[in-house]
């Protein structure tokens, strides 16, 4: 029935539908009328319902923002950021990015009119239509003085949203001639290189200090593959050992990563003598000592001596 088409919706995007997303999923128009005059549904705007009882969180703000700018409109700018999670990038003010032209703008969202833009440059996070992070690298070139823009792309880069090889095939396919911070996202490049290190996140830091804590001393961003072939930096390596550890950022796998290409990585690794641990961020915040387990797994499994025993603190 069309209500269960709304509710699973809904479910997914933090209580709110919009009627262009539910049309192509086959609801009629008579259909649509009929949630339209129900008691479960409020109506913030013509397009846009909310369902009576959700919550009225800040995500569901931005859904309902963002749903107002269009059904293929997308989080951008200093929001988009900010829900990506740097902090000091408001989200009061959604702002939201769109193909075609506003008759009349909604009160809840500022929209940012753009040529094209093309599916694979957007996502949800959170039920929330959102530009990828190498997306918005380019809002925040345009829209901030190049220092700040620079700190919070090391930022999106040092969370592992982004990097130097995805902003590159970002800009080959997105910097053309004309588009706003496409120049300061070229001189940012320029500045770096692929093989840049981003100053270490809050997510490394708390790893390192967790695995101290066990006795268990690590490296930070070091080149890791064959004497035949590079395979890239990996976060960390356990000091005189071959076990690398990588730590994996719960909202880039839920939205971003190509788990084939990960899991390429892994298999070159491994095919060079490396042991591969991989831990999680959730872990490092709330079970710190899931990550050590899985760092002394990694340990027994590559037959090192002298296992330290000792817990996390």
């Amino acid at each position: 029935m069309y209500d269960d088409v709304a509710l699973d919706f809904a479910s997914r995007h933090n209580g709110v539908i919009h009627t262009e997303h539910l049309r192509r999923l086959g609801v009629t128009p008579w259909e649509l009328d009929q949630l339209r005059g129900s008691r479960h549904w409020e109506w913030p705007t013509s397009a846009v319902g909310v369902r009576e009882g959700s919550a009225p969180t800040d995500v569901r703000r931005l859904t309902i923002a963002t749903f107002a700018a269009g059904p293929d409109a997308a989080l951008s700018h200093l929001p988009a950021a900010g829900h990506w999670g740097l902090s000091g990038c408001p989200t009061r003010r959604p702002v939201a990015v769109r193909v075609g032209s506003v008759r009349t703008a909604p009160r809840e969202v500022r929209i940012r009119l753009v040529r094209t833009l093309p599916d694979h440059w957007t996502t949800e996070l959170d039920g929330v239509p959102i530009v990828r992070p190498e997306l918005c690298a380019l809002h925040l070139f345009a829209d901030c003085r190049p220092d700040r823009a620079a700190r919070l792309v090391d930022r999106l880069w040092s969370l592992r949203l982004l990097s130097g090889p995805s902003l590159r095939r970002f800009i080959a396919e997105m910097g053309r001639s004309g588009r706003n911070g496409t120049a300061g996202v070229r001189l940012y490049l320029d500045d770096r290189g692929d093989d840049y290190t981003p100053p270490a996140s809050g997510l490394e830091s708390r790893v390192m200090e967790i695995l101290l804590g066990a006795g268990i001393r690590v490296r930070r961003q070091v080149d890791a593959g064959s004497d035949e072939r590079w395979t890239g930096r990996v976060d960390f390596v356990v000091e005189g050992t071959s076990v690398v550890i990588e730590v994996q950022s719960e909202a880039y796998h839920a939205a971003l990563t190509d788990r084939q290409a990960d899991a390429t990585r892994r298999a070159e690794l491994e095919a060079a003598g490396w042991t591969w641990v991989e831990v999680w961020d959730r872990d490092v915040w709330a079970s710190p000592a899931a990550v050590v387990d899985a760092v002394l797994d990694g340990l027994r499994r590559a037959g090192a001596v002298n296992i330290p025993t000792l817990p996390a603190l």
